[in-house]
């Protein structure tokens, strides 16, 4: 006969066995969705990683935006390390916001100067950016709070006006319906399947990002045309003309800012920066297609019937099996390995937001340019190195009474911020580890 204490132990047992086969097949689902975010033909080394499995990070502070980004491209090994003279170069800068929140455009300027005195430069320069709101000519491009000598339209104006007719902008706009009063609004520019059908977004429903709570997002990109050149632009697939892709080179430069954004992510710079090129109404805001959620929505929590789910989320995250899924950085790192990767990333932090994307309040001058191949190691750098610095570990918001300190450090404990960063490495971009960023900085204080 078996002794009763052994029976007891093997109840005990079963029942364990019960109540954890859930949180197993949990475990087991996490795995899968984390392959089926993969890309296929995945490399070894992670994106915007050299060979050697080195990520670099270039920073260079205290002297003008101009002198700031020269030293930059110095410490780089110069502009046509990433710039050829016959390149199509695509700029994404950030014209959502005003003041802080949009990206600098002294620091713009020089960039743009940069390429043109390449020797022999052929190419052209467009300044383009989805700010997602109806009136297409609005926010960083016409403000007034301007952050830097111009907004965004003088500068090509600027430009324009001494004979550079190769610098030109395009407002991408989105492409479907949109449900009314939802996230900025803008929708109906068209949905096309490729450059033959002229300018508007493709959605790829061949591409789907799956997040851990269920939600799926679809992958897309714009397709526009350039008013200088009459070439059409397909971001995934390069430049087209005459019925054809051609063998001009389409370079992307993802041009941001540095800001706090609240609890939702913390802080956001480049990785954050991707939600102005996608679509919006490609998947909720968006009524099209059924059953996905858009890039910005992707990470909405499902409705409190589902309580006991997300206890579950907690504890999958406390056993390290997954991440609660209200970020967007795992559906924009999915973006980067499937759709398309910048071929550069550049900070304008001559001035930060620690608290704010347009109250000058608070925000700090920080006189600062960074730059890498690397989104994940810049922004963990830009966070650590030059955002968190400048916020004040008294401060919390006024609305909400959170810290302001906590919600910009990437090294705070389960914050959304660390998450954030995390997901997108986790398809397969950057360095999460810093052992493996080299930094190169330049003090330019005395210079």
């Amino acid at each position: 006969m078996m002794n009763p204490s052994r029976r007891l132990l093997l109840k005990l047992a079963t029942l364990a066995a019960i109540s954890f086969s859930p949180l197993l097949r949990l475990a087991r689902a996490t795995i899968y969705e984390k392959n089926d975010n993969s890309q296929e033909s995945r490399s070894p080394l992670s994106l915007g990683v050299e060979d050697d499995g080195y990520s670099h990070v270039y920073h260079a502070k205290n002297g003008l935006p101009g002198k700031n980004l020269a030293k930059i491209i110095e410490m780089m090994g110069g502009i046509d390390s990433v710039i050829s003279p016959q390149d199509i170069v695509v700029i994404k800068p950030n014209a959502q916001w005003w003041n802080q929140g949009m990206t600098n455009t002294d620091t713009l300027m020089a960039f743009i100067e940069s390429v043109l005195d390449i020797p022999g430069f052929s190419g052209e320069i467009i300044l383009a950016e989805n700010h997602h709101f109806p009136k297409d000519n609005s926010r960083g491009w016409t403000t007034e709070e301007r952050n830097g000598k111009f907004n965004y339209n003088e500068l090509i104006d600027y430009f324009q006006k001494n004979g550079c007719l190769n610098v030109t902008k395009y407002h991408w706009h989105d492409g479907g319906p949109s449900v009314p009063g939802l996230h900025g609004g803008a929708e109906g520019a068209g949905v096309v399947k490729g450059p033959w059908e002229g300018d508007g977004y493709v959605w790829c429903h061949d591409k789907v990002y799956k997040s851990t709570s269920g939600h799926k997002t679809l992958m897309n990109y714009p397709v526009f045309t350039s008013s200088y050149s009459g070439v059409t632009i397909d971001l995934k697939h390069g430049a087209w003309k005459d019925g054809k892709y051609t063998d001009t080179p389409v370079k992307l430069i993802n041009f941001s800012s540095l800001n706090h954004h609240g609890t939702w992510a913390g802080a956001t710079a480049a990785i954050k920066n991707y939600l102005g090129i996608v679509d919006m109404t490609c998947g909720y805001r968006g009524t099209q297609p059924e059953g996905f959620m858009n890039f910005h929505y992707i990470g909405v929590k499902p409705s409190r019937v589902s309580k006991i789910h997300w206890q579950l989320e907690i504890l999958r995250r406390k056993m390290g099996l997954g991440y609660i899924s209200h970020l967007d950085g795992g559906a924009i790192g999915y973006f980067m390995r499937n759709v398309r990767f910048a071929d550069l990333n550049i900070i304008s932090a001559e001035w930060a937001g620690w608290g704010s994307r347009i109250d000058t309040s608070l925000r700090a001058r920080t006189k600062s340019v960074l730059a890498s191949k690397d989104p994940v190691a810049l922004d963990y750098y830009a966070f650590k190195n030059v955002l968190l610095p400048v916020t004040p570990k008294e401060a919390r918001s006024i609305n909400h009474n959170y810290s302001f300190y906590d919600c910009n450090d990437p090294d705070q404990k389960d914050s959304r911020l660390r998450w954030y960063l995390k997901e997108c490495h986790e398809q397969g971009i950057g360095n999460f580890t810093q052992d493996k960023v080299k930094i190169h900085k330049a003090d330019l204080h005395h210079a």
